[in-house]
């Protein structure tokens, strides 16, 4: 099985999985986080609400020419490959094996996390990039002891701060990795130190940003990330739970095996994958004590946990440490094609075991936005739109070609819209009130005359009702004089 692993399987095997991802890039409606980045891309600016900015530049970049689908999403793909040629290069550095260089770049491209999760476009796109830049060039540094490429790191640190703030965690594992072995010399160096404050230069605009806006988005991460009112132990188990969903359910636990062993190996290169991925899975799953972390937090760290986890099984002499391997990379690809063709092609009978199941399914952010944008175009005089959340806000200005400006209403969760003033306060007496079966009605909405007029849009996936739409015309002159309902099959 090892003549298997070589570059022109390698290459094969990412360039079918690559087409795979380019299909369901091109043919799934916009998730609604998706839909709010994208509408950042439209308002290039130097921070945002949320996040850092770069996945708004990056998304700016590959829509110059075209918005669809497959443009906005096109940055993942993109990532993907330069992730995957990351890898093979750090892995054939530190170990000088194609088997393992072709194995790391074959189970990264397997995963769910690559199959689907890198392809949504988000924040966590930019900041895999460059973390896995980043970790890269820390290795350059030990091997070949050059100062200079202290300060490339100290970039690549500072375009990552400005991809996601998560990226801090980047500090803590370099570190950890230095105080291990004895190259924490370096430490001793002004090196490390100014590298770090070219990081942190790099981050000004962010900085700059905040300052101007009343440091609005580090207060909403802080509290995003780490406000609650409760303590519970359960959320670690539910946590790491996600976590195997993410790379599969054997990749984790064996390579959670695998990263704690190594810390007793005294093995360099082994200890610099530990160290730039277990503290950032430990630390956000220590944080799920006081509020659940979500389970794409962690999508950098396994960058090099997937290289650490090759290493020490498909590296192994042992033949059944070996079989694990392959066990794992074929079982992780089935679990993520299971997964992709569900989010495409609706293959799994979840309304057979619940209803319950088919409505709450995840995959259902990506349907009904295209049947409401054009519900929603079809109106006549109508200018703006009323929405309860920015996600449905960005989706309607979306599918609806930019042609309705959309306000969140007063009600709605604190978000980029507020910072562009377009929160309906008090409620705008010209506009199309809409929201979904997840939503509360916007503020007062039932107050205004075509409350009784009530348009429905339902969306049916399998035959199954998986999502609602209301829309409320502003007057009673562009409402129709019954209810009307309509119910689109996907």
């Amino acid at each position: 099985m090892q003549s298997f692993l070589n570059l022109r399987n390698t290459l094969l095997f990412v360039g079918l999985l690559t087409v795979w991802r380019l299909y369901l890039s091109a043919t799934l409606q916009l998730h609604p986080d998706e839909a709010y980045y994208w509408l950042w891309s439209r308002h290039l600016d130097m921070g945002y609400f949320d996040h850092s900015p770069i996945v708004a530049y990056f998304i700016w970049l590959t829509t110059l020419f075209s918005k669809s689908e497959l443009w906005v999403r096109l940055p993942g793909t993109l990532v993907i490959i330069t992730a995957s040629w990351l890898t093979w290069q750090l892995a054939m550095r530190m170990f000088n094996s194609t088997s393992i260089a072709a194995g790391s770049v074959m189970l990264f491209n397997a995963t769910p996390l690559s199959m689907l999760g890198l392809i949504v476009i988000t924040p966590d796109i930019p900041v895999y990039l460059f973390w896995a830049l980043s970790v890269y060039l820390m290795w350059l540094i030990i091997q070949q002891q050059q100062a200079w490429q202290w300060y490339a790191l100290g970039l690549a640190f500072g375009l990552a701060l400005l991809s996601k703030y998560t990226a801090l965690l980047l500090l803590p594992s370099l570190l950890a990795y230095l105080l291990l072995t004895d190259d924490r010399h370096w430490l001793q160096t002004r090196h490390p130190w100014l590298a770090m404050m070219l990081g942190f230069f790099c981050f000004m605009p962010v900085i700059i940003w905040n300052s101007r806006h009343g440091w609005i988005s580090f207060v909403f991460q802080f509290h995003h990330g780490l406000d609650s009112d409760s303590y519970a132990f359960g959320r670690v188990g539910e946590f790491f739970s996600s976590q195997l969903l993410l790379v599969g359910p054997l990749v984790w636990l064996a390579g959670m095996y695998a990263a704690f062993k190594t810390l007793k190996s005294g093995d360099k290169p082994m200890l610099m994958l530990a160290a730039a991925s277990l503290p950032v899975i430990l630390i956000f799953g220590g944080i799920s004590i006081i509020k659940l972390a979500g389970p794409n937090w962690t999508a950098f760290a396994y960058f090099s946990l997937l290289i650490l986890f090759t290493r020490y099984f498909l590296g192994s002499t042992i033949p059944a440490m070996r079989y694990l391997w392959y066990v794992s990379l074929f079982s992780t690809l089935l679990l993520s094609l299971l997964i992709t063709l569900h989010t495409r092609f609706s293959i799994l009978p979840l309304a057979k075991f619940s209803p319950a199941m088919a409505v709450t399914d995840a995959t259902n952010a990506f349907y009904g936005w295209r049947e409401l944008g054009r519900d929603l175009e079809q109106i006549p005089g109508q200018k703006i739109a009323i929405a309860p959340s920015h996600q449905l806000g960005a989706e309607i200005i979306y599918y609806t070609d930019e042609k309705l400006q959309v306000r969140t209403d007063a009600g709605a969760r604190a978000s980029q819209f507020n910072i562009w003033n377009q929160t309906a306060k008090p409620p705008v007496a010209h506009g199309i009130y809409v929201w979904s079966n997840d939503d509360s009605p916007p503020q007062n909405a039932s107050d205004l005359p075509a409350y009784a007029h009530l348009q429905t849009l339902t969306i049916l996936r399998k035959q199954v009702a998986v999502k609602q739409f209301h829309i409320m015309p502003d007057t009673v002159q562009h409402a129709p004089t019954t209810q009307a309902k309509r119910r689109l099959t996907l």
